[in-house]
C-alpha cells in the first residue's frame, strides 16, 4: 500500500493510495504559505521547511475528513491529545505524529510516549492507528512506542536541523536503521517505510529490509513521477 504523507495528501489524491491528511492540530496555525515560501529550499540532501504545522485546526479537519483517509495529528500543548480524542470520531483512521522537528514541543513532556493520553487512541477499533516517530528514536523509545499499543510504524519523518526539517534521501539510512531494529524483534510489526522515495528501487530497498508499506512525501513536489511509483 501507498501513503500519501501529510500535508501532501491534503491535496494529491491518487488510486490504490491513501492519503494522509494534516498534521492537524487542536488550534489553528495560520501562514502555512508565508511559511512555504520563506523556508521551503531544496538541498543536496533533500529539502528544508520551517512550516511548522500550519493548518486550519481539527475541527476542520474532522469536518473534511473522507473515510477512507488517514487523519495525521499533533499534540502543541498538554494535554491535547486528550481534547483531540474527544472530538475525532473514534472510527475515524489516525496518524499519531510525535516527529515534528519544527515544533518544539513534540520533543518537550507533553509528547510522553509512556501517557495514558498517548496510548488512548489504540484502543478503538481503527483499521489504521499509526504512530508516525522520529527518525533519531533509539531501540529504547521504539520499544515504548511499541508498549503503549502502537502495531503500526511510520519511519520515518524529517530529521531536524539548524535550518529546518530536512526531508528526502537524507533520511533513508535512518528509516533502514529503524526497520531492522523493528523486523528483527518484532516481525509482526506493521512498518510503513518514508524518506527519500523517489524511484521503485528504493521501495525494493526498503522492501527488502522488511517494510509493509511506503509513504510519499518529498516527490510529491514533482507529483506528475508519482504515477510511474506506484503503477
Amino acid at each position: 500500500m501507498y501513503f500519501i504523507s501529510a500535508p501532501f495528501g491534503n491535496y494529491l489524491k491518487f488510486k490504490n493510495t491513501i492519503s494522509v491528511t494534516g498534521s492537524w492540530t487542536l488550534e489553528s496555525r495560520p501562514g502555512r504559505l508565508k511559511q512555504i515560501v520563506k523556508t521551503l529550499r531544496p538541498t543536496r540532501g533533500g529539502w528544508i521547511n520551517r512550516i511548522g504545522l500550519r493548518n486550519p485546526g481539527i475541527h476542520v479537519g474532522v469536518r473534511k475528513h473522507k473515510p477512507w483517509e488517514i487523519l495525521s495529528l499533533a499534540q502543541i500543548e498538554d494535554n491535547d491529545w486528550h481534547k483531540m480524542y474527544n472530538i475525532v470520531p473514534s472510527n475515524a483512521s489516525v496518524e499519531i505524529n510525535i516527529s515534528c522537528p519544527n515544533i518544539d514541543n513534540l520533543h518537550s513532556s507533553c509528547n510522553n510516549i509512556s501517557s495514558t493520553q498517548f496510548s488512548k487512541w489504540t484502543e478503538d477499533k481503527r483499521e489504521w492507528c499509526i504512530c508516525k516517530i522520529p527518525p533519531t528514536y533509539t531501540e529504547q523509545e521504539i520499544e515504548s512506542v511499541l508498549a503503549s499499543g502502537y502495531t503500526q510504524i511510520h519511519a520515518s519523518n524529517t530529521i531536524q536541523t539548524e535550518k529546518g526539517g530536512l526531508s528526502g534521501p537524507a533520511i533513508v539510512p535512518y528509516t533502514l536503521k529503524i526497520l531492522k531494529l523493528i523486523k528483527t524483534k518484532y516481525p509482526s510489526v506493521t512498518v510503513i517505510a518514508g524518506g527519500g522515495i523517489y524511484t521503485k528501487d528504493t521501495i525494493n530497498m526498503y522492501k527488502d529490509h522488511g517494510a509493509d508499506h511506503f509513504s510519499l512525501g518529498t516527490i510529491c513536489f514533482t507529483p506528475w513521477k508519482i504515477q510511474g511509483i506506484i503503477s
